[in-house]
């Protein structure tokens, strides 16, 4: 049987056994009709008002009322004022509504676990990435995503199967075959998705005022919603730590990392001088400017002593360097022993869903255009760990996530 018909088939499986479980496959018996049961789960994960649930089912706002009063008959969900805009009225689960969620829950990964006991702990991880890679969700962030994505354009993606021969319509079965016979033989172990070559973007950094404050803008705003990897990079550091951000941009991972660290003091190498000034005054912001400095300077040449700081990290700027192996050299020269880096940035193998929510996200045209020349000048994984194979740490790692790499290590 072919991959798209032996997916639909087990597809078919898991749609009905998720239906049974949550009784959705019942009809009428059913206490929950699918749109309740969105509106109760969507209440139980996010922050979802009265003015939220039509737009969200696309159904009339008489509709959604409809739903919320039975819904809140039943016990499962309540009213109560926004006490952030009182012209807002929120929906939030009762405890009723909260344990029909967690005893549906129990049973999905019940019968998540059931089917995975199958396959062996590499077999396991392998699923769970392939489903990643097919779905595009990655995080809930995704999700939303592929949500808003398949109800906007999932009725285009459309393969053509009411065909006709002699008078006759044709059997679902009889048009597959047809349609995936030449992919019979083919390699199941292929290449799942080429990448295409590396793309060098310019080394020095963002200059011009204008899109200095666009990346700013957008900066704070990561920052704001929590997309900043402080607290990774807060774990990996101790009180005291005397550390080198390179091309800290406007300067706000460093600043928060500061924020949330004791007796911590920052230095930031940063090529780009209209850079260099928005972070000082960034800095100026957060008051700390007692224990953080701006250099300019490039990151091949390091203006730093052997054995100088204790940690170093970089976020955003690893495709900029016009060199990474001398880079990774410097910091190799400037850490104390033992002392340990993290640089995270985009990674080029980026799937299409993540690529168009993070471009989708770019305000202003220069920042999507940034966006994009930064992806192609991304690096891969195997890329990354292949050119740190011989730069002297006691120990690297490169950790691929959904939306980039971090590279991790100590000297």
């Amino acid at each position: 049987m072919d991959p798209t018909s032996r997916l639909r088939l087990s597809l078919g499986f898991i749609s009905t056994v998720v239906s049974m479980i949550f009784g959705t496959n019942k009809g009428r018996k059913n206490p929950l009709s699918p749109g309740a049961i969105e509106i109760l789960y969507s209440s139980y994960f996010s922050r979802i008002c009265m003015g939220d649930i039509a737009g969200m089912l696309e159904i009339s706002p008489s509709s959604a009322t409809d739903l919320v009063n039975y819904l809140e008959r039943e016990g499962y969900v309540k009213r109560v004022p926004d006490a952030e805009n009182r012209r807002s009225i929120l929906v939030i689960p009762t405890e009723k509504g909260e344990e029909w969620v967690l005893s549906t829950e129990e049973k999905i990964y019940g019968f998540l676990e059931s089917g995975l006991s199958r396959l062996t702990p590499d077999e396991q991880k392998q699923f769970a990435y392939l489903c990643a890679r097919f779905s595009g969700v990655h995080d809930t962030a995704s999700f939303t995503s592929s949500m808003r994505t398949f109800r906007e354009t999932g009725s285009q993606n459309r393969v053509p199967l009411i065909q006709r021969r002699n008078g006759r319509l044709l059997r679902l079965e009889e048009v597959v075959d047809a349609r995936y016979a030449h992919r019979h033989g083919t390699d199941m172990n292929a290449e799942i998705m080429t990448v295409k070559p590396r793309i060098p973007e310019t080394s020095d950094g963002i200059q011009d005022e204008i899109t200095v404050e666009q990346y700013d803008h957008m900066q704070r705003g990561l920052r704001d919603d929590g997309h900043l990897p402080v607290e990774e990079l807060v774990r990996r550091s101790k009180p005291g730590d005397n550390a080198l951000e390179i091309g800290p941009g406007p300067g706000y991972l460093g600043l928060e990392w500061l924020k949330h660290t004791t007796g911590t003091s920052l230095t930031g190498l940063e090529i780009s001088l209209a850079m260099i000034r928005l972070a000082e005054k960034n800095c100026l912001e957060y008051d700390l400017s007692d224990r953080a400095t701006y250099k300019g300077g490039n990151a091949l040449s390091m203006p730093f002593e052997d054995n100088f700081f204790d940690l170093a990290f970089s976020n955003g700027s690893l495709h900029e360097w016009e060199d990474p192996d001398i880079v990774f050299s410097e910091i190799y020269r400037v850490l104390k022993p033992g002392g340990g880096f993290s640089v995270s940035d985009l990674r080029r193998d980026l799937s299409p869903e993540i690529y168009q929510f993070m471009l989708g996200s770019c305000q202003g045209p220069d920042i999507k255009k940034g966006f994009q020349t930064s992806v192609q000048a991304a690096y891969t994984k195997d890329e990354l760990e292949s050119l740190l194979q011989d730069t002297g740490f006691a120990w690297v790692q490169v950790i691929a996530h959904p939306y980039g790499l971090v590279v991790v290590g100590e000297k």
